[in-house]
């Protein structure tokens, strides 16, 4: 009941205000100065009663047009515009919010012009809907910030606090998406640069409500620090009532019951969940009525009201979807006009029903079926919607398998086919050292073949056993270069087996042009040769060592330039995978490459 006070006091203040509006209308001739009251007094509807704002703001405009007053033209078609906006009618008003700052350009008229341009980002940002269309998003900073641009020119402070206001909204929401929630703490920035510019020039003093709501979101979504947040909301709602700001106190009063829904404490959640549902409908804004749902959703679900919580979220879900959806618009408006007469409906069937209890009994009997069988087709539906967008993902997903699949085969197949090219030219060339360079070229297609035949014969697509992968490539080269596989120690030892094909490709030539280096030059009279591959990791790194037992390499030579073309190979794999090349002669060659994990 205090609740309802409140706002009735609210909303009595401000019919009040517009009575002696309407009364001084008469005092005015046809001339300018009605045509001012005119849209003054439009503006004054716009928490209370939209059809009169539309009726006003279509008088003054009519009457400005007579007047050929453009600035009253100007100003009415915005005050019509935002009436569009608030009915969800967001092409309409994007046209002449449109209109309007053409008009004001033209006039030099730059502090309305800026208003106008942040009127522009709240529709983009109501058309962003509860899916935060992030193109929507974008389009509205881009507005906020012309917007800020055009007041600080004049300059006008509290403009600039209104323009930073709507900037760490923007940014607030940009942070609700996956990956980007550093824009947190941008938000937080445009809030604070916005109170300071009201400490210091006590200017905008009017936006500090906002900003005390709007900062208590940050706590409430990022830092999760609740209380810090409810100190902020409490100091809002003792701000915009001393104000009488229905449409913010809607705002806080969503906010506070988030806050006690954090904070495990059903009964107040959904003590200011059921405000917030009171100042929205008194508002007539649909997405302030939507969000209300929600939060009402919320409420009931943490207080263990399944049933409640479900019907409020259809309830929420089927209005979002008619305001999101920019070529449906006008459905906002009838589905509103249909909640407006069934719950003036419903308070005439109560004072009726309170002098005969048994008809009461009966009704709220029905009503309770009619409830439980549209939750059932809810629930039924929904259940449906979802089992078949499984299957449709289920058939997608192996459709893709099978391609990606196919794919790999394709590619080893053609890689097998470059080999046995390579190959059958070596028989045609005699220059040992062009046979050479044909047998390495062709073993490194072959390094590369190995990955696609892992995965087009494994479940996994896009990762690689690399464990299972060297094995075969090591293997491969030993049978290649004539070394017995029962005389050679070949030890594998891996950390991580499973490796990621855009990596393993890379590491996977460099270890075959260091095998084959160690291959072709280390193990002459070495009796007992032995070749160590071995990846290990730490928090930052990823580190492969390839070692043998041979008569070691000559690290001078090693270290000039314009060596062969696979140090050169190794060097430009290295630098793609920004790794760093470590050699050590101590009784055979030891080969490090150490990959930051970022890269790996």
């Amino acid at each position: 009941m205090l609740v309802f006070a409140c706002l009735s006091a609210i909303a009595q203040d401000r019919a009040a205000w517009q009575d002696s509006l309407q009364k001084a209308l008469p005092a005015h001739v046809a001339d300018t100065a009605k045509v001012n009251l005119q849209n003054k007094l439009a503006a004054s509807y716009i928490q209370t009663n939209l059809d009169s704002m539309f009726s006003m703001a279509r008088q003054a405009k009519s009457l400005a047009a007579q007047l050929k007053y453009a600035r009253g033209i100007a100003d009415a078609t915005v005050q019509i515009a935002i009436a569009n906006r608030n009915k969800g009618n967001y092409t309409t008003a994007l046209e002449e919010f449109h209109q309007a700052i053409s008009s004001y350009e033209q006039l030099k008229a730059t502090i309305p012009q800026a208003g106008a341009h942040l009127h522009m980002a709240q529709v983009y940002k109501d058309m962003s809907g509860s899916s935060l269309t992030k193109e929507y998003l974008d389009k509205s900073i881009l507005y906020s910030r012309q917007s800020y641009n055009l007041y600080q020119s004049v300059p006008d402070t509290a403009g600039m606090v209104n323009a930073l206001n709507m900037l760490g909204i923007l940014y607030r929401d940009i942070g609700k998406l996956k990956g980007t929630e550093h824009y947190y703490d941008t938000a937080w920035g445009a809030y604070d640069q916005a109170l300071q510019l009201i400490s210091v020039s006590g200017k905008g003093t009017e936006h500090a409500g906002k900003l005390y709501n709007n900062m208590s979101q940050v706590y409430l979504e990022y830092r999760k620090d609740y209380p810090k947040a409810l100190e902020y909301l409490f100091k809002a709602v003792e701000y915009n009532k001393s104000r009488h700001n229905l449409a913010s106190l809607s705002f806080n009063y969503g906010n506070i019951s988030n806050a006690y829904v954090k904070m495990h404490n059903a009964g107040q959640a959904l003590l200011y969940a059921r405000k917030m549902q009171e100042s929205a409908i008194q508002l007539n804004r649909p997405e302030r009525l939507v969000n209300a749902y929600r939060q009402l959703h919320e409420s009931f679900k943490a207080g263990g009201k399944p049933d409640s919580a479900l019907f409020y979220y259809v309830l929420a879900d089927k209005m979002d979807d008619s305001l999101n959806n920019v070529t449906k618009t006008n459905q906002v408006v009838d589905l509103q006009t249909k909640y407006e007469t069934a719950k003036k409906e419903s308070q005439i069937q109560m004072l009726q029903l309170e002098s005969n209890a048994n008809n009461r009994r009966i009704t709220f009997l029905v009503i309770g079926v009619i409830v439980f069988a549209g939750l059932a087709a809810c629930m039924i539906w929904l259940y449906r919607r979802v089992k078949k967008q499984r299957q449709q993902i289920a058939i997608q997903s192996k459709n893709l398998e099978m391609m990606m699949k196919e794919l790999h085969h394709r590619v080893k197949n053609n890689l097998q086919i470059v080999s046995s090219l390579l190959s059958l030219q070596t028989y045609k060339v005699q220059d040992e050292g062009a046979v050479s360079v044909l047998r390495e070229s062709q073993q490194r297609v072959q390094a590369m073949s190995f990955i696609h035949q892992r995965l087009y014969k494994k479940e996994e697509l896009t990762a690689v056993n690399m464990k299972e992968y060297l094995t075969d490539l090591a293997e491969s080269l030993l049978s290649s270069y004539g070394f017995d596989r029962d005389g050679f120690d070949l030890q594998i030892k891996i950390d991580r087996e499973m490796m990621d094909i855009d990596k393993a490709l890379p590491i996977g030539l460099i270890i075959n042009e260091m095998i084959t280096n160690s291959l072709k030059y280390a193990y002459r009279d070495i009796q007992h040769p032995s070749l160590l591959i071995r990846v290990t990791e730490d928090s930052h790194h990823m580190i492969f060592v390839i070692k043998d037992n041979g008569i070691g390499i000559n690290e001078e030579a090693w270290k000039q330039k314009g060596n062969s073309f696979g140090k050169q190979l190794i060097g430009a794999l290295c630098k793609q995978m920004r790794a760093k090349q470590t050699l050590v002669i101590n009784e055979g060659t030891e080969f490090t490459i150490t990959i930051p994990r970022q890269a790996a």
